[in-house]
């Protein structure tokens, strides 16, 4: 177990997610994201009315969600929008489902878009910590 924004995570490497627990009790099982398929984009300007300096430093975030298969993603997408995903780092570069550590917990909703028949984007919306559970 990995103590991890105030939750204690465990890894499940046959379904690549995660038990999240707080104060020993089981709060829901999450799915695994990786930190190699996180990235960020620029907002784009006409998506905030703030000024220049502030669109130009303004940033979204995205992560790809892997499923153990196409069965476990279409359940995913049919439960409500957003979901919590623990972030993880992986043993070796670009190897997923080889756990090294995990980074973080995050809020996130799907974007629509589908990279495989397993997987799914989402937008980061923000980081999720124990003391708002």
């Amino acid at each position: 177990m990995s103590l991890v924004d105030g939750f204690d995570l465990k890894y499940l490497s046959r379904t690549q997610s995660a038990e999240r627990r707080l104060h020993g009790r089981l709060i829901d099982t999450i799915p695994v994201a990786w930190v190699a398929s996180w990235r960020s984009a620029p907002v784009p300007d006409d998506a905030m009315a703030a000024g220049k300096a502030a669109r130009k430093a303004a940033r979204e975030v995205f992560v790809e969600i892997s499923f153990p298969d196409a069965a476990a993603m279409a359940a995913q997408k049919a439960k409500p929008a957003p979901f919590v995903v623990a972030l993880a780092e992986t043993r070796s570069e670009g190897k997923r489902g080889s756990l090294a550590d995990f980074r973080g917990v995050f809020e996130v909703s799907p974007t629509g878009v589908d990279p495989s028949p397993t997987s799914l984007e989402t937008r980061v919306l923000r980081r999720v910590t124990a003391s708002e559970a």
